[in-house]
């Protein structure tokens, strides 16, 4: 059988061959399918959220930008002058980045990413999702930790779904036997490609903290936004004491 199709990748080439106007359609389980502009994955700093921003501006020393897609994020923090290593799985995107300039992008996922230590690590644009489901996020977060240097902070985005359940009297309905409400299933098409269904993890703040302080780690809540979304910042439980 062929290989799926490397969406990102298709749509960053595109891209940077001239083409600035395309979009992806984005088709979630639980929402209706939404046009995402691909120039979105191509913003500058002034572009960017608050949140965004906010978490940018914090990160010091050796950086990783997991999930880093078309490497807006690792370029500002590179040219401010900070050591950053950008990962992504789709092998388009990191030929991408390395297009654009970055100097140290990888073929890469963090859960095999071995002997290097971080003073901040990114996972920006709701990167919780990296985990997938809410079992696998507890590896993810030790992994994280494993990487962290003493001292260095993790930023973690993500949304809390459960506001897609709210009746209007404020009561969710939500069938505590099934999956995890927040775990969802993404397809994505550019043009005419279309590319398999994948997982992806939307965890609301207080299983992040719980699953956090399992794997050693200290959570706060860093930016909180008006669509549910917020930033963690976490960090290692010794360097408190």
């Amino acid at each position: 059988m062929p290989a799926p199709p490397d969406i990102f990748g298709l749509a960053f080439r595109d891209f940077l061959d001239g083409n600035k106007k395309e979009e992806l359609l984005v088709k979630i389980d639980l929402f209706d399918a939404e046009n995402l502009p691909v120039a979105y994955f191509f913003r500058s700093y002034n572009e960017m959220p608050e949140w965004e921003q906010l978490v940018l501006d914090q990160c010091h020393g050796r950086v990783l930008d997991a999930g880093a897609g078309a490497g807006s994020h690792t370029l500002y923090l590179q040219n401010k002058g900070l050591d950053v290593v950008a990962i992504d799985i789709s092998a388009g995107a990191v030929d991408c980045m390395k297009e654009r300039g970055v100097k140290k992008a990888l073929l890469q996922d963090i859960f095999h990413l071995e002997n290097k230590k971080f003073d901040t690590i990114l996972f920006l644009m709701n990167g919780a999702g990296i985990a997938q489901k809410l079992e696998s996020l507890h590896y993810m977060l030790e992994k994280a930790a494993s990487l962290l240097a003493n001292g260095g902070s993790i930023y973690i985005e993500s949304t809390d779904l459960l506001y897609m359940y709210q009746e209007e009297d404020g009561s969710a309905m939500i069938n505590l036997a099934g999956d995890y409400y927040g775990e969802v299933i993404y397809r994505l098409q550019y043009k005419h490609w279309k590319g398999e269904p994948f997982f992806w993890l939307f965890v609301d703040y207080e299983n992040l903290k719980y699953i956090a302080e399992l794997a050693g780690l200290n959570c706060d809540v860093f930016y909180r936004g008006e669509a549910n979304n917020y930033i963690a910042r976490l960090t290692h439980q010794k360097d408190t004491i």
